[in-house]
């Protein structure tokens, strides 16, 4: 179910937006929300998908660039890939939350062994995230 005022936050028509995990089609999908809903104060991707076309994705958010440096309007995109860290680093994003998959794997085959021998694994296991926001962003991949 759509949010409708829970803590404080609305989802608006057209949400989730099914991607496919297709760039093309988040990125339009992204113009078309941001561009549908003046008053939108907030957008979240939960993939990389926006970001992976550099060059549509930059042509998509500049027109909201001072709205984004004004508090306006937050753009916040899941992982942390270079582009989407320079993207970032140029204020055409406010925020990155990232998986960390070098550390995934390297838990895994430890996970595995100890599934092996019998042993109890925890779960979930976390293996962290990285948190990155505009003042961070040199500094918040580990």
């Amino acid at each position: 179910m759509a949010l409708s005022g829970e803590g404080g936050w609305n989802e608006i028509s057209g949400c989730p937006l099914i991607t496919n995990d297709d760039g093309n089609v988040a990125v339009q999908g992204m113009s078309d929300i941001l561009a549908a809903n003046s008053n939108l104060t907030a957008f979240l991707s939960t993939g990389a998908f926006t970001q992976w076309f550099d060059n549509a994705y930059r042509s998509a958010v500049e027109p909201y660039k001072a709205k984004m440096d004004a508090g306006e309007l937050t753009i916040v995109v899941a992982d942390t890939l270079p582009m989407q860290l320079e993207q970032t680093k140029e204020g055409l994003g406010n925020g990155l939350v990232g998986q960390r998959p070098y550390e995934m794997g390297y838990k895994a085959m430890y996970i595995l062994k100890d599934i092996v021998e019998g042993k109890s694994v925890q779960s979930p296991i976390y293996t962290g995230l990285d948190v990155c926001d505009n003042e961070n962003i040199d500094t918040c991949v580990q």
